[in-house]
């Protein structure tokens, strides 16, 4: 009784062990090299409409070696993988910068990153089978996520020939005719209006007598609201040029292939505009290097300035994360929250916005590519950053590394506040999830039912209240009064947990000897008793089964 008693102990025991085998395996054995999404993409046959959005093994490799610097500088769990909350964030920065493209569905629009999953942006978009593969992801390696985005990059090229036939049939010209030099400028014209001017394509598609009317409008209406449209008209024939050279007749595959690549470059292109933007905001920035201009000047510029623009209603400003009211009597709009700020997103499709480039990515970047992690004490970010920093802004970099033990983590709230007023004409102010929700203008009055326009009372009234400017009132090396020691970091869970990876590897390895140790010590005891339960098992002979 005593023996099969211990027996039983024993094997309480290996259970007891097994699940943190396998936990040991799932977390620390499986090379992220060679994840399974990857491989399970190139099992699928899609067939049909499907088959072309299946990104090529070039595309993936490209994305891999863009993405590569800042993944190495983020968090990471315990496998060396990014929670989905931290592959949003870097699908967000990785989009913004390449294509000026504000992603549905990763872009954080007020809210935490992890209220979704990347994965969300391939629902009712992708084949089933393709985003199931991503929905069922807790981490995701460097080699899928590169495949997701090239996977993104691709269905808004099959967007974009969606709305290149309904181009096609609003100019009545079949899918396979050549077209002429003349012919092919009105096709890619008349695409980039309804581009531009935010047709929907999937609306397009489904009603080819309605969309023709739409896209017709569209390049009327384009030429009146759209002031550098001739600019745009240019672009097109740069790009056309580049990318069929010498062609004479232009077929449908090689328009695809001009819009796909006017698309990637558009937002790069005519960031040049938000650069404007920001210059004419600048000259009446209220104190030097704060990137600020009180509120009366804002409305000014509009009244008297000829900057229509420049009207947008407190309350939209405030929605946007523009408005800082940290001194209530004299309100100032932030001018990069403004420029980032959907209002100033000039095209659409149904998965994105092209909106302006956001400068602080750089600063952020040339971190991460110098530090090569995702937190360092002070001193080294003070080095990496090779810069003369005021005392206050030395102070406050040191509060944020006591909050959190010693070292600042680069992907936070408080870090991103600090960036804000080392760099404020480049970088906004983070404000917490759930304190502003930044909505395009349409959506605005449609949900809140107020006008995204300041009345030209309302702007009077600013402008009589506000007659001289104040002395600045916050401390030197700051930019504003708005400081809160209010933490909300990217991937909260790793961030706590992070280690080096060599410390990571060396505690995994002396962890799968501990257990294998272990289950083999218990292999061996339980052998012994089984032997002295059943001593005819010593000397039978072994059977061979046939199978």
């Amino acid at each position: 009784m005593m023996t099969k008693s211990y027996v039983l102990s024993a094997l309480c025991a290996v259970s007891a062990i097994l699940p943190s085998a396998a936990q040991f395996l799932a977390e620390s054995s499986v090379p992220l090299e060679q994840q399974e999404i990857l491989e399970k993409l190139k099992e699928l046959h899609l067939g049909g409409d499907h088959e072309h959005i299946m990104p090529s093994d070039q595309r993936i490799a490209s994305l891999q070696q863009e993405l590569s610097t800042i993944y190495a500088a983020l968090p990471k769990n315990s496998r060396g993988a990014l929670r989905m909350s931290t592959a949003r964030y870097l699908l967000h920065r990785l989009f913004v910068q390449r294509h000026g493209w504000h992603f549905k569905g990763l872009a954080p629009e007020g809210d935490t990153w992890d209220s979704i999953s990347p994965s969300h942006v391939l629902d009712d978009r992708a084949p089933k089978a393709i985003a199931a593969l991503f929905r069922e992801k807790n981490d995701i390696s460097l080699a899928d996520l590169a495949a997701l985005a090239a996977l993104l990059e691709n269905m808004v090229h099959s967007e974009a020939d969606v709305r290149l036939a309904a181009v096609f049939n609003a100019l009545d010209f079949p899918l396979a005719a050549q077209l002429s030099l003349n012919e092919s400028t009105a096709v890619l014209e008349t695409y980039m209006a309804s581009f531009v001017m935010g047709s929907d394509a999937r609306e397009l598609h489904k009603n080819a007598v309605s969309s023709r009317a739409t896209m017709l409008q569209k390049l009327e209406e384009v030429v009146e609201q759209y002031p550098t449209w001739p600019n745009t008209q240019a672009f097109l024939q740069m790009i056309r040029e580049e990318v069929t050279p010498e062609t004479v007749n232009f077929s449908f595959p090689a328009l695809s292939a001009v819009v796909a690549e006017a698309g990637e470059r558009y937002g790069r292109w005519q960031s040049h505009e938000c650069s404007e933007l920001k210059h004419q905001l600048l000259q009446h920035e209220e104190h030097p290097n704060t990137g600020r201009v009180r509120l009366s000047d804002f409305y000014a510029m509009a009244l008297h300035g000829g900057h229509w623009q420049f009207s947008e209603s407190v309350a939209y400003l405030r929605q946007l994360g523009a408005l800082d009211e940290s001194d209530p009597e004299a309100l100032r709009v932030i001018v990069p929250n403004y420029i980032l700020g959907p209002s100033n997103c000039i095209a659409s499709s149904g998965y994105f916005a092209v909106c302006c480039i956001d400068e602080c990515d750089a600063k952020l970047q040339s971190l991460e590519t110098t530090l090569g992690k995702s937190k360092a004490p002070p001193a080294a970010i003070l080095s990496a950053l090779n810069a003369t920093i005021g005392r206050a802004l030395e102070r406050k970099l040191r509060e944020v590394a006591e909050h959190h033990g010693g070292e600042v983590p680069l992907h936070g709230r408080l870090f991103a506040q600090w960036l804000h007023h080392l760099y404020p004409q480049e970088c906004p102010f983070p404000h917490m999830s759930g304190t502003i929700n930044p909505l395009h203008p349409d959506l605005f009055e449609e949900e809140v039912g107020q006008s995204v326009g300041a009345s030209q009372e309302e702007m009077m009234q600013h402008l009589e209240a506000a007659k001289w400017r104040k002395a600045a009132n916050f401390e030197e090396g700051l930019c504003s009064n708005m400081w809160t020691m209010e933490e909300e970091l990217v991937d909260p869970l790793s961030s706590h947990a992070d280690t080096a990876p060599e410390h990571r590897a060396t505690r995994g390895a002396l962890r799968g000897l501990a257990l294998a140790m272990a289950v083999g010590s218990l292999a061996v005891t339980l052998g012994k008793l089984m032997m002295t339960l059943r001593p005819e098992w010593k000397s039978s002979t072994p059977k061979v089964y046939s199978v």
